[in-house]
């Protein structure tokens, strides 16, 4: 069954967040230009997501307790590379486009798009209002952040 009570949504330049996709709104995708899709819910991709768009699958549960580092990197590697190429879409989901692919969707804009925490969440439920951003999902987004960008500094 497919949850779309809002359409897939372009948050930022190139970068989608929403629901398990259905058919229609796959070809609706496609037709935009998406080209990469980070699945991040619990249930694997379908075979028309296989076969039409350049995809992964970094599954994690919704389940309110802080995501790993190791999810966060994942996905945030798989957009940095579709991301490159400036013709490239990423459309980012979980399975109702709630709090996963919000929640991936705010780091990577963050991340590669600069934005501050304030700007990202506004980016996503200004066109997403049914994303939510549970404050232990976001402390674990920020202490990812933060370790990456720790990660990024030369050595003194």
């Amino acid at each position: 069954m497919f949850y779309e009570p809002y359409p897939p949504s372009e948050v930022a330049d190139g970068v989608w967040v929403g629901g398990r996709p259905s058919p229609a709104s796959l070809g609706a995708l496609q037709a935009a230009g998406v080209t990469h899709v980070l699945n991040v819910s619990t249930d694997p991709h379908g075979a028309q997501v296989r076969r039409d768009f350049r995809a992964t699958w970094v599954p994690v549960v919704d389940d309110l307790e802080p995501k790993p580092a190791s999810w966060f990197r994942r996905g945030l590697s798989f957009a940095r590379r579709a991301l490159k190429d400036p013709d490239a879409q990423l459309y980012v989901h979980c399975r109702e486009g709630v709090h996963r692919g919000p929640l991936m969707t705010y780091v990577i804009l963050r991340a590669l798009r600069g934005l501050s925490p304030t700007e990202a969440k506004r980016a996503i439920t200004g066109k997403r209002p049914v994303a939510g951003f549970p404050q232990v999902y976001l402390e674990s987004a920020e202490a990812f952040l933060q370790e990456e960008s720790e990660r990024d500094e030369p050595a003194t």
